[in-house]
């Protein structure tokens, strides 16, 4: 009887992302202007993706963004850098205002627009309107 009334009280959330969920190993970037290709897969270049928030870990920084699934498209915004806890005189996360340090993920913009070419359980292609770019889910 307790075990009801507590589960009664709480709510979970749960996601809608469907196979956008999960842990991408970037593997590849095309350039779409030049036809350029830039193999990635021995590099260390992850997108986390879990509910509300992509995570993006590389040998550098990492990253959170915000983002909007719709089944075609992901849009991703409000970038910050994982600056760890706040409790240190120096911690907490700080707002990304220059894009450039976000180009090894394949993200040239504060804000990017993906169309989702292909998405299942093991593999991802996302488009911008520069790159596209080749996932494999780890």
């Amino acid at each position: 009887m307790m075990s009801a009334v507590i589960c009664s009280s709480c709510t979970l959330e749960t996601s809608d992302n469907g196979d956008l969920d999960g842990f991408w190993h970037l593997e590849a970037i095309d350039t779409l202007a030049t036809g350029g290709h830039h193999d990635l897969s021995d590099q260390k270049l992850f997108w986390g993706v879990e509910h509300k928030l992509i995570a993006l870990q590389g040998s550098d920084f990492r990253f959170y963004f915000r983002f909007t699934y719709t089944g075609d498209s992901l849009k991703l915004s409000s970038p910050y850098i994982n600056h760890w806890h706040q409790d240190k005189e120096d911690g907490g996360d700080i707002p990304v205002d220059d894009p450039e340090i976000l180009r090894p993920y394949g993200i040239q913009n504060l804000e990017e627009n993906f169309a989702v070419e292909a998405l299942s359980g093991s593999k991802m292609i996302l488009r911008s309107k520069e790159l596209k770019l080749y996932f494999t889910n780890f």
